[in-house]
């Protein structure tokens, strides 16, 4: 060993180590993440694609298809058909019912809610003669109009009143006259469908009826 060489390596092996620790390691390959944003983009899409493969592809599969404990409530399948409506009554405590609802939508403008009408324009259907007399003159009237002078409770009134047949359906004629004749005080039967549907088919396509027109058909 030569003097002052305390580690007891000569000078030569001392550069040759040296030399070594400062050489760097060889590059290693190895594997990097990729980027977020190209995950999201090829993630998302395939989840979204899986789910609506899987509902499609399903079969209608139901999870309780085979579980014994569960109890299954029948719902019949849907056809597009659809099952008639069973037929209203006629009774006339529902007719009234029904024609309360149409009097207030189609009438009352004009009669008002009370059935008092409007002086000079619209007569009376409370206690009106008209109202409560022969049931013929006020379905007409209702099916196809009226024009011209007319008497109610023996005053004479000029005016028009529109058609409504072709707006109401000869059970909805007679629900709103069966109300009208048993409402403020009147009491006069009620006017069944059939007699509406029956005046309908005898007068069909008639124009606007007058008094005498009226007293006329119903005459013969």
């Amino acid at each position: 060993m030569k003097p002052g060489n305390e580690s007891g390596e000569d000078l030569n092996t001392r550069k040759v180590h040296g030399a070594i620790i400062r050489e760097k390691a060889e590059p290693v390959e190895m594997m990097r993440a990729a980027p977020w944003w190209l995950k999201h983009c090829i993630y998302a899409p395939l989840c979204i694609w899986g789910i609506w493969y899987l509902t499609i592809a399903s079969g209608g599969f139901r999870w309780d298809e085979y579980n014994e404990g569960y109890v299954r409530t029948f719902v019949p399948e849907d056809t597009g058909e659809t099952l008639p409506a069973a037929p209203a009554s006629d009774d006339p405590a529902t007719l009234v019912k029904e024609g309360a609802t149409i009097y207030a939508a189609v009438c009352s403008a004009c009669h008002q809610a009370t059935g008092a009408g409007l002086p000079g324009a619209f007569p009376p259907l409370a206690g009106s003669d008209w109202v409560t007399g022969p049931e013929e003159n006020i379905i007409l009237t209702v099916l196809h109009g009226l024009n011209g002078e007319i008497l109610v409770n023996g005053e004479k009134w000029n005016g028009m009143m529109p058609a409504q047949g072709d707006t109401l359906d000869d059970r909805k004629v007679a629900a709103v006259l069966s109300y009208i004749r048993s409402e403020w005080g009147n009491s006069a039967p009620p006017v069944a469908p059939a007699s509406v549907t029956t005046l309908r088919e005898k007068f069909k396509d008639h124009p606007s009826w007058t008094a005498a027109d009226l007293d006329a058909a119903l005459t013969e």
